[in-house]
């Protein structure tokens, strides 16, 4: 997943000459709670409500010469880049022009898609031995119910334990996946209906 897959592309901007009460009023009237700030075609900033204090050009508040990406950069990196940054929005830029832009609730909507938050199914969550193959088992098992796969998530235990495995299926239900997984050598962390 990339960035390109998420960030929105018809990004309001304003000049760095625009005053704080003009981007106040913008932001005020609007779904978003920053914008970057251009001189002329150029990323030249980034402001939101917090640093709009005080009068005249915006230019005097803003963060200069904000933290960028590329489209290509992939969704876990830019994750991991504003975590490590502080900050909860990355202009995006290609060419030295400006694309797009994404922000942490882009992150958690492509968080929500990820898990299947959003369709109907079975949700099971198992912890995986470090085996190789025991992955694939599990797959199969699954597939050999007839299971149709909305989403699979795998993250290190935090109680080091293994691997945590999080998979929604539809198609089947939460007796037969108990079932069938009761025949592996994986412990069943979770599983509800969902």
């Amino acid at each position: 997943m990339l960035i390109k897959d998420f960030m929105t592309r018809d990004v309001v901007t304003v000049q760095s000459s625009a005053t704080v009460e003009e981007v106040k009023n913008l932001l005020a009237h609007s779904n978003f709670h920053r914008v970057p700030v251009m001189e002329d075609e150029r990323l030249v900033g980034l402001v939101n409500w917090h640093r709009l204090t005080g009068e005249g050009p915006v230019k005097y508040c803003m963060v200069k010469n904000p933290v960028t990406s590329s489209p290509d950069m992939t969704i876990e990196a830019a994750a991991d880049l504003m975590i490590s940054k502080q900050i909860s929005a990355l202009p995006v830029v290609e060419d030295d022009r400006l694309v797009g832009i994404i922000t942490l609730r882009d992150l958690f909507k492509a968080g929500i898609q990820a898990l299947g938050a959003r369709k109907h199914g079975v949700r099971v969550t198992v912890i995986l031995p470090d085996m190789r193959g025991i992955l694939a088992d599990v797959i199969n098992v699954l597939t050999n119910l007839g299971a149709y796969y909305v989403s699979l998530i795998s993250l290190p235990d935090p109680q080091g334990r293994g691997e945590m495995v999080t998979i929604k299926v539809q198609d089947v239900n939460q007796n037969q996946v108990e079932e069938a997984l009761s025949d592996l050598s994986v412990e069943i962390e979770d599983i509800r209906t969902v």
